[in-house]
């Protein structure tokens, strides 16, 4: 069975564990930039109950960014709730001088790539590429071909 397919219980378990330990290794050996934990870690809260901008809280801060660690598999497909983008669209309004907003850390676990890009870019390829799907408990995503990511995070780059 595949993780999207899973029970929320058991992929809350594991949710992000993986993804975050490559984000730190990238930000201290690729960004060499210091980073904080900044977004809720599997709290012991009833987590539907907080508002979104709450829940959703980027995973880690840094001195010029918000960053959002996002994990993919086998299945070669980014999923981002459709209330987890509006969220992050708020953050991302917090820019100001220097401070660039909400960036995104994708890992791919299937094929161990990682890039590292601006949420304004993912949500320019959500725009273009997206399908609406959802998770078995009705929540509903933007469903994006991983390649379709990674193309947008290096032409970004160039």
């Amino acid at each position: 069975m595949s993780f999207k397919d899973q029970d929320f219980a058991k992929r809350f378990d594991a949710m992000g564990d993986e993804a975050e330990a490559a984000f730190e290794r990238y930000a201290e050996n690729v960004l060499r930039k210091k980073f904080v934990r900044y977004g809720l870690n599997r709290p012991p809260l009833q987590m539907a109950t907080l508002p979104a901008r709450v829940r959703y809280t980027p995973d880690y801060l840094m001195s010029k960014c918000f960053v959002e660690v996002q994990g993919l598999g086998r299945d070669q497909t980014f999923k981002l709730k459709r209330d987890k983008l509006g969220s992050l669209l708020w953050w991302n309004d917090l820019r100001h001088g220097d401070f660039d907003g909400v960036m995104f850390y994708v890992w791919d676990s299937h094929n161990k790539r990682e890039c590292f890009l601006p949420l304004l870019t993912v949500d320019d390829v959500i725009g273009q590429e997206a399908e609406l799907a959802a998770f078995p408990e009705g929540k509903s995503y933007f469903a994006v071909p991983a390649d379709a990511i990674f193309e947008a995070a290096y032409a970004d780059a160039a």
